[in-house]
């Protein structure tokens, strides 16, 4: 592939971003990373964005998707939060939601009374490193290199053993040297932010970024799993539904809008023991036990799609 001036793609430069991680858990049913890459160059852009639509809302406070109800202005600003995803949010930045199905994965694997960190980790790695391959390092895209300039994920607990501030950036290095791929990092641990902006001393604007993250999540994981039957989740399902979304993005069309810029992709296909889940490579999963098709269990009768492919 070549570009404009006939150059080959893999010529075109580097490319530098931040990363913004949360997660969202149905317990015994589904877990899910997302991941938002914002270039360093878009990221006043962005988050002027989001301020400018909470303030048209007037939604000042925190917002959790777990926690929308009925609340008009905390329901206005989710619904301009997916309108702003859904028109214009694919022009600058990039967007990937990981779901690992449980029911498919041996129960050992999930402890009830803790989170198994070397799992959970591993599913963060994974879902990093595919972002990056299907996004930026490719023959479709052909960017020389990839720089992660920092990594902010929502503030949790954590185990004493739990190494989730750092392997993942460093098994991705491994994995990125054997390739041979210009895959880097400006730090090498994970920074813990918290969601409500009003508490985050260090890093206030990455909570309203991970905030957006939490609302797209959620709302995937009401169209897809139908967990709540309250108003306001309900209007976030059926906005998102009204740009197209999810299955514009499911349906991997290059002619689409969202092509290499908004991603999804469930695990496993078949049940997967723990040997294997432990055992086998990322290519031998990605050849047979990843998947963008499923069923949405929500769906909203009369909705019209806005925006075209």
């Amino acid at each position: 592939m070549k570009d404009l001036f006939g150059n080959p793609a893999s010529q075109r430069k580097g490319i530098t971003l931040n990363l913004y991680h949360d997660e969202r858990k149905i317990p015994s049913q589904w877990f899910y990373h997302s991941f938002c890459f914002v270039p360093v160059e878009n990221e006043n852009k962005v988050l002027e964005a989001l301020i400018h639509h909470r303030k048209q809302s007037a939604w000042e406070k925190e917002i959790h998707f777990k926690d929308i109800d009925n609340t008009r202005t905390e329901n206005d600003l989710a619904v301009r939060w997916i309108n702003y995803f859904g028109a214009e949010g694919f022009n600058d930045f990039y967007f990937y939601l990981l779901g690992i199905n449980l029911q498919q994965i041996e129960k050992q694997l999930w402890r009830s009374d803790t989170r198994d960190h070397r799992i959970y980790n591993r599913f963060f790695q994974i879902g990093l490193y595919s972002a990056i391959k299907w996004f930026f390092l490719n023959s479709t895209v052909g960017y020389s290199s990839v720089v992660l300039n920092r990594i902010f994920s929502h503030k949790r607990s954590h185990e004493d053993k739990d190494a989730f501030h750092t392997k993942p950036i460093f098994e991705t290095l491994e994995k990125s040297l054997d390739r041979r791929e210009s895959i880097s990092f400006n730090s090498y641990r994970i920074v813990e932010v918290n969601s409500d902006h009003e508490e985050e001393p260090d890093n206030p604007s990455g909570s309203h970024l991970i905030q957006f993250v939490d609302i797209i999540m959620g709302t995937f994981s009401q169209i897809y799993d139908n967990t709540s039957n309250q108003q306001g989740k309900k209007l976030c399902a059926d906005a998102m539904l009204r740009c197209g979304l999810p299955k514009k993005i499911a349906g991997v069309n290059p002619n689409s809008r969202y092509y290499k810029k908004y991603a999804l992709s469930f695990f496993p296909l078949a049940k997967i023991s723990k040997k294997d889940f432990l055992g086998k490579t990322l290519q031998y999963f990605q050849a047979s036990q990843f998947y963008s098709d499923r069923d949405m269990a929500y769906t909203a009768k009369g909705q019209m799609v806005l925006f075209s492919t």
